[in-house]
């Protein structure tokens, strides 16, 4: 059974800047290896240390350079505001699917969710998509929740979880016309068994396990393995620095990355073992 891998992409920088050659290597390796879709923006984009215009020129620049492949903009912004006005810059430039996670930081009711993106769903035609990840914002968005913003919206797409909890996973894709997608690495094989639509997976920025695994693979339990290895490897380390610093080593090939992060972000002072790494990754 095929699925769909959406790539969760790292933002490029060089020197505190947004690096547009980094960017343009990454969108050839997505392209070379036939990814389904770019989510850009998104939380493995350290898009919550971006500023406005940072996020914006990001946006730009993924859909100057993406050349067909399928695209996803990740909008949110602290502020509803912010957020609505970023899907508005979004929308404009050509963007055909949205994503929003819920609100962050302060501890949302779900009656407030729901506002914040029964808010995003009116202003906007295209289809939009629920990010759920409280590990990083704090609040889970209940199945109900969404269950409600999809009766009430049809442009309410899908929904990338993150939660990590294969109960109420399997309560998102009871939701009918909602286009469910595992956010963590480590499940996506037992979620597409279940119907899941497919993978946003972060390991992705720097191998193609996941892609393997979408795609109906007959080494896909093996590959998962791996895949639960590389996870275990890189979740000590600093995000989304890690996935800048393996992108930048095993796809760019820079043999001592570099100045790769943007502040407050620094560089890794001690990176995960290459021969370990190597042993567990697809790179083609």
């Amino acid at each position: 059974m095929e699925a769909s891998l959406i790539i969760p992409m790292i933002t490029p920088f060089r020197d505190n800047h947004l690096d547009r050659s980094a960017l343009d290597m990454f969108l050839e390796y997505a392209r070379r290896n036939r990814f389904d879709g770019l989510f850009a923006g998104g939380s493995t984009g350290g898009f919550a240390s971006l500023s406005f215009e940072q996020h914006q020129k990001l946006l730009e620049w993924v859909i100057e350079d993406s050349q067909g492949i399928d695209l996803y903009a990740g909008i949110t912004r602290s502020s509803l505001i912010e957020t609505l006005h970023m899907g508005k810059i979004a929308s404009d430039l050509g963007y055909g699917n949205l994503v929003a996670i819920n609100p962050f930081y302060h501890k949302y009711s779900q009656e407030s969710i729901y506002r914040f993106f029964d808010s995003i769903l009116d202003a906007f035609d295209t289809n939009v998509f629920a990010y759920n990840n409280p590990g990083l914002s704090g609040t889970e968005i209940q199945p109900d929740t969404i269950m409600k913003l999809r009766d009430s919206h049809e442009n309410l797409a899908g929904l990338k979880d993150s939660g990590a909890d294969m109960k109420k996973f399997r309560e998102f894709l009871k939701i009918k016309g909602l286009k469910v997608f595992q956010g963590k690495d480590a499940l996506l094989l037992d979620s597409i068994r279940e119907g899941a639509a497919g993978g946003v997976c972060m390991s992705s920025n720097f191998c193609l396990n996941t892609l393997r695994i979408a795609k109906g693979s007959p080494e896909s339990e093996r590959i998962c393995q791996m895949t639960k290895e590389i996870v275990d490897l890189v979740t000590s380390y600093e995000t989304p620095t890690i996935h800048n610093y393996l992108f930048r080593k095993y796809i760019a090939g820079e043999k001592e990355p570099r100045n790769y992060m943007n502040m407050p972000f620094a560089d890794l002072k001690e990176t995960p073992p290459e021969k370990k790494l190597r042993e567990l990754m697809i790179l083609e």
